[in-house]
């Protein structure tokens, strides 16, 4: 076994069982949709983060010709995929009231899904400088989350339009990214 192997192994673990959350938390929430009052962003939230957890494990792949591993490394780059965990479990409330407002809760848990969207995004930024050796410049995207959620934290606005924006932009971002750089989908 290489120690790609031995390390991905928990990395996979910690990403499967985020999107467990997801799909365990999808199925509740349909399985009681006569209770449940809709809202849009936070259910593009539920396919950006889902998709974020495919795209993790997909990305790891690029660290498969690592032949030494530390504890200090290892433990910087299973940050991701529990910083999406928590996200993930964010989205789900514990208890679930008759009728569900998914509106109510999602504006419940913005300050804390953004925090968490943050330390994300600050992560991936440390994560492409110091180990995939990439440069800030090469890194718009998540810079730009930062301090789009970063204003979002402060303001905490609850404006509906905003937050419409801001998931639905994320989303075709995520779409644009997909298509327009097919040669991150390709694994060698």
């Amino acid at each position: 076994m290489t120690p790609f192997e031995y390390v991905s192994v928990l990395i996979s673990l910690i990403l499967g069982l985020g999107i467990a959350v997801i799909l365990t938390g999808l199925a509740r929430i349909i399985k009681r949709w006569e209770t449940v009052v809709p809202y849009g962003p936070f259910f593009v939230w539920i396919v950006l983060v889902f998709v974020l957890h495919i795209q993790e494990w997909w990305d790891t792949y690029q660290l498969m010709n690592w032949t030494t591993w530390s504890l200090t490394v290892f433990l910087f780059v299973i940050l991701y995929p529990i910083l999406l965990f928590i996200l993930a479990n964010l989205l789900f409330p514990v208890k679930w009231r008759v009728p569900l407002d998914l509106k109510a809760y999602y504006f419940s848990i913005c300050p804390k899904f953004f925090f968490f969207t943050i330390c994300l995004a600050l992560t991936a930024v440390l994560q492409n400088l110091f180990l995939l050796d990439y440069s800030l410049e090469e890194q718009p995207v998540q810079l730009g989350v930062i301090i789009l959620f970063s204003i979002l934290l402060i303001f905490r606005t609850k404006r509906a339009w905003v937050h419409y924006a801001i998931s639905l932009g994320l989303l075709l971002l995520l779409i644009g990214n997909l298509v327009f750089a097919p040669q991150q989908l390709v694994a060698r």
